[in-house]
């Protein structure tokens, strides 16, 4: 029979909160009611040892996660943080706001939580970033990401940063969208490589690092990937192809056209101007994961193949 993991047992340093032997790890999740928090709270939830809490300024959304607890709390909001810590080992935060039109969560909203982390004194505090953001000033919610990491380390709160790299699916998945249309739509050209996540797999690595047994995963920066490394345009719609049997039409819109757009779309929407520069970003050949440490830590990293077969089955494109 075996123990139930304390934080002491998982490296989370002593039994803090009262926790004693046997006791379950208290997880909090922010950004549980978005897309990735969601599946975050999933794969929690499986954990028998695992009590799992999910931060909301509303309460308990409609299609709620079984055997997940529900708090309010606010990002912006440093009491309500207070509130929600309370007696938490671990949190995993995968929160945002830029998609929403707004960078409050992404900057103030990010310096709230990591100071109400410390003040709980919670063991283990598990980020989600962004792939070489420490690159991408240009780009306001990648910036945003690497000013909450430098936040997180000097904190002295004990920390996991998973950094995920671009997303093969979204909430509203345009590229399958696309793909039942016949059609590959990508940005810049075909050859310019990046880097890409299934977000079923950057969700359970979130949890494992949330969960992980061990002291050595503490204070690490982990890129997570493909095993087979990043994919130019060309390379990711015949993979897509090739999975679904058949074949695709490729449309590009090249870079000129974004360099163009940038400004204009500035003036009317900061979200449209976020999204520009961060493909411009791609063009840099620099947003690429080094899968080194998510092997060692998550287990071996899927192939491109894998990910977009389980990716084209979920969205009924294969059975």
């Amino acid at each position: 029979m075996t123990q139930s993991p304390t934080p002491t047992s998982l490296g989370l340093g002593s039994a803090s909160k009262g926790s004693t032997a046997g006791a379950k790890l208290k997880i909090l999740v922010v950004g549980a009611t978005g897309f990735l928090g969601a599946k975050i709270l999933r794969n929690l939830a499986q954990d028998e040892n695992a009590t799992v809490l999910a931060m909301s300024r509303k309460g308990a959304p409609s299609g709620d996660v079984a055997g997940v607890e529900w708090v309010r709390g606010d990002m912006m909001d440093p009491a309500s943080l207070d509130r929600a810590l309370q007696g938490v080992d671990v949190v995993v935060s995968s929160a945002n706001s830029y998609m929403k039109g707004s960078l409050d969560t992404d900057f103030q909203g990010n310096k709230n939580l990591i100071e109400a982390a410390a003040r709980a004194k919670v063991s283990r505090f598990v980020f989600l970033s962004i792939v070489s953001s420490e690159a991408a000033s240009k780009v306001p919610h990648f910036h945003a990401k690497k000013v909450a990491e430098d936040l997180i380390k000097t904190s002295g709160v004990p920390y996991v940063i998973v950094r995920a790299p671009s997303f093969l699916d979204q909430s509203t998945d345009y590229i399958a969208k696309a793909v039942k249309g016949g059609k590959f739509q990508g940005m810049g050209d075909k050859t310019t490589r990046w880097s890409y996540v299934l977000t079923d797999d950057l969700a359970a690595y979130l949890a494992k690092a949330a969960t992980y047994r061990g002291s050595e995963i503490v204070n690490q920066t982990i890129d997570v990937g493909w095993s087979d490394g990043p994919k130019n345009q060309q390379e990711l719609a015949e993979i897509i192809s090739s999975v679904i049997n058949r074949r695709l039409k490729i449309q590009i819109i090249p870079w000129w056209i974004l360099r163009v757009a940038a400004r204009p779309v500035k003036l009317f929407s900061e979200l449209g101007y976020d999204l520009i520069q961060m493909f411009l970003f791609f063009k840099t050949g620099l947003y690429v994961s080094n899968t080194a440490r998510q092997e060692r830590f998550f287990g071996p990293a899927p192939t491109a193949r894998d990910a977009i077969t389980r990716w084209a089955r979920g969205q009924q494109l294969i059975s």
